[in-house]
């Protein structure tokens, strides 16, 4: 047996055959460049002329020209581009299973990547819910206190309103000195009578020295005196009481005891201890602030920059909100 490509015996020499069925072509391995060829690959191969002739058409049936040095020339030239295109083919096969590899492998990544984030995202759910029924009796909390709050507030301002209203009849002395076996009763009645209101007991429904008393041996003559409170029977008496008081400012602690310190007695109402507060936080902020007066009315706090024609009306201060509210205004 003849190579196909050189013509020269193969002998035991290694060498490939066409796999066509129509082909019975030899030719050595390196006639045919086959070397880097598997034996799967050679099972395979099929010849130049043959993959030619698949290329032209069916043309099976011309004879091989088997001389010439042209035609071996061309069956050399054609030897390489065979061997390139298959390597080419091989080395896009090795790509793509490579790529495939790749492929799978993304695939997988993903896959865990999608299951430790559901993972995760099951977890965060868990404590979202969990932080919810923990905090669902939290806010249930905050409403109740928040309406305890405003509960506690109503009440307040009812206790200072019946406070107040339980005070409308009442009001205080200031300045007389205090006595041993002192009538409170009497005082009052002498002091009524300084200030020309007639007034009678049965007007009086209570007098008394509010305040802790002093020591008996006590000889601090600067001691300011208890305040005396009267409680009228009718609102009427109080009013008309403090009126003439008002209008007579000249009355001394000496005209009504007879003896002890010379002070000058004022009447003043009887006021809440937090009207009492109001009352002189409004004074320093009128004093700050170019007020010229503050004065209480019925129970009430009112402040008044001037007076004249070009007067400010009196405004009722009800909290310190209400300075507060005015400073702004001031600012702005």
């Amino acid at each position: 047996m003849n190579c196909s490509g050189c013509l020269l015996g193969i002998g035991n020499d290694t060498y490939v055959s066409c796999s066509s069925d129509e082909c019975v072509r030899l030719l050595h391995i390196s006639c045919a460049n086959a070397q880097h060829l598997t034996p799967e690959q050679r099972e395979t191969w099929i010849c130049p002329d043959c993959r030619a002739n698949v290329k032209r058409g069916d043309n099976s049936n011309t004879p091989a020209r088997a001389n010439g040095n042209i035609t071996l020339r061309k069956k050399n030239s054609s030897a390489p581009s065979t061997n390139q295109t298959q390597t080419s083919e091989a080395e896009n096969s090795t790509s793509l299973e490579l790529l495939a590899t790749e492929i799978r492998c993304l695939r997988q990544d993903m896959a865990n990547m999608q299951s430790e984030f559901i993972k995760r995202f099951d977890a965060l759910t868990s404590k979202l819910l969990d932080y919810d029924v923990r905090l669902n009796p939290l806010e249930e909390k905050e409403k109740e206190n928040d309406f305890l709050k405003l509960r506690v507030t109503q009440l307040e301002d009812q206790i200072k309103k019946q406070s107040h209203h339980l005070l409308r009849s009442e009001l205080e002395i200031l300045g007389l000195a205090e006595t041993p076996n002192e009538n409170p009763y009497h005082l009052v009645l002498t002091t009524a009578k300084k200030i020309g209101v007639d007034l009678e007991e049965r007007d009086i429904d209570y007098a008394l020295r509010a305040g802790l008393q002093g020591r008996e041996d006590s000889k601090d003559t600067d001691r300011l005196p208890r305040p005396l409170v009267i409680s009228f029977t009718r609102k009427t008496k109080r009013d008309d009481f403090l009126k003439q008081a008002k209008t007579r400012r000249t009355l001394e602690s000496t005209d009504v005891v007879g003896s002890g310190p010379q002070r000058r007695v004022y009447v003043n109402e009887r006021l809440t201890s937090d009207t009492r507060r109001l009352f002189r936080t409004a004074r320093l902020w009128t004093r700050d602030h170019g007020y010229k007066y503050c004065w209480v009315r019925n129970g009430m706090v009112y402040i008044r920059k001037r007076e004249g024609r070009d007067g400010s009306p009196p405004l009722q201060i009800r909290s310190a909100e209400d300075l507060n509210k005015l400073s702004d205004e001031r600012i702005n």
